[in-house]
């Protein structure tokens, strides 16, 4: 949560606005608390809304993120070859 937070260039008190939760929900999940579940899917719908995109962890790497929230970034995926 924190890495897709910092990729949009975010505080977390500025996160926390736009989800609608508070600040400090941020710090329990960006710390590794999940037993917040509810919470972290209405983050996680907030990050993915303003151009996140999660990719499932595979073959034993954990989960990863994409920017799309900026047209220029997504551009400069197209230009790696082989992937």
């Amino acid at each position: 949560m924190r890495a897709a937070r910092e990729l949009l260039g975010l505080k977390q008190v500025t996160a926390a606005e736009g989800a609608g939760i508070s600040r400090r929900t941020i710090q329990r999940l960006e710390a590794g608390d999940f037993d917040q579940k509810h919470t972290s899917i209405v983050l996680r719908t907030y990050y993915e809304g303003q151009g996140i995109v999660f990719v499932r962890p595979t073959d034993g790497h954990g989960w990863g993120l994409i920017d799309n929230s900026e047209p220029s970034k997504a551009d400069r995926l197209g230009s790696v070859e082989g992937y």
